[in-house]
């Protein structure tokens, strides 16, 4: 019989989940109103989950594509990853309402950004460069602002000015480590900021601990979540470990050739995802256990 440890932790993070509730809000509403309902709109996928977003989509959450399709009058959800000031303004210079749903996290994040750039300092922001958190927190840098994405690229750092540096925060603290441990060594003036969220880091640590003791792994998330895509990547370090973006995806019968499995979630990932994997999973004959 296969034995199912599960995080007990896995599933949506505070962030995301207050996200989904102030959107839901507007939406439902939306719905009394009765002569002209106004747009809901978001900036970007509020949550790197696709089934989270296609449920909001189905209840009238639309994409805006373009800060300039913003119109008067639309309600513009602002994603958890946050946006830069100058995307902020544009969009109040179009005359839509404003709902910043942005992680709180990162909002503190980008409030101590500012701070150390209006003191002087050169901001160096750890993470990927293509991700929207990353992104938005350069915008907050301004000129002072540059993303380092490892430790090789730790050169391009100019070293005759003080800078402070931040982490994205659903990065592992290994490569932020790394990162870090090399601009010390430089000698120059530096302050750390460790901007990593403790809700990805217990998962992460979850997982490590996990995957050794486990003969294989399932990682539930959408495919464009960075944290969940870290958590595979951390799983698959020590043995076979399985991505899925739905339950649909599970194929039962490999997962039951392991006797151990451990199973955990990103942050964007619904309860209904993980109910439903396991809910499988426990019909094959698997024994369920949290942990």
């Amino acid at each position: 019989m296969t034995r199912v440890i599960v995080d007990r932790n896995a599933g949506f993070c505070g962030g995301v989940r207050r996200a989904i509730r102030g959107t839901e809000e507007l939406l439902s509403a939306r719905s009394q109103e009765a002569d002209r309902p106004r747009r809901i709109l978001s900036y970007g996928q509020l949550v790197h989950n696709r089934e989270v977003t296609d449920d909001l989509a189905a209840q009238g959450l639309e994409k805006l594509k373009s800060l300039e399709d913003a119109a008067r009058e639309d309600a513009v959800v602002l994603r958890t990853h946050g946006i830069s000031p100058q995307e902020e303004q544009l969009i109040r210079s179009r005359g839509a309402d404003i709902h910043d749903l942005t992680c709180p996290r990162v909002k503190k994040l980008h409030r101590q950004i500012q701070e150390k750039r209006d003191t002087g300092y050169r901001i160096i922001i750890v993470g990927d460069a293509e991700h929207p958190e990353v992104r938005a927190s350069l915008g907050h840098a301004g000129e002072k602002g540059m993303v380092v994405t490892s430790a090789a690229e730790v050169r391009r750092v100019p070293t005759g000015e003080k800078i402070a540096v931040f982490a994205q925060t659903t990065i592992t603290p290994q490569s932020f480590q790394e990162v870090v441990a090399l601009l010390e060594s430089r000698g120059q003036e530096m302050i750390v900021v460790d901007s990593l969220c403790p809700f990805v880091l217990k998962r992460q640590r979850w997982i490590e601990k996990y995957s050794k003791l486990a003969d294989a792994c399932l990682i539930l998330g959408g495919r464009n979540s960075s944290n969940t895509r870290k958590l595979h990547s951390l799983a698959a370090a020590n043995g076979p470990a399985f991505h899925l973006s739905t339950a649909q995806e599970l194929d039962v019968r490999e997962i039951l050739r392991y006797p151990v499995v451990a199973l955990t979630a990103g942050a964007s990932t619904s309860d209904h995802t993980i109910e439903a994997v396991l809910t499988r999973l426990q019909a094959a004959g698997a024994l369920i256990e949290q942990r």
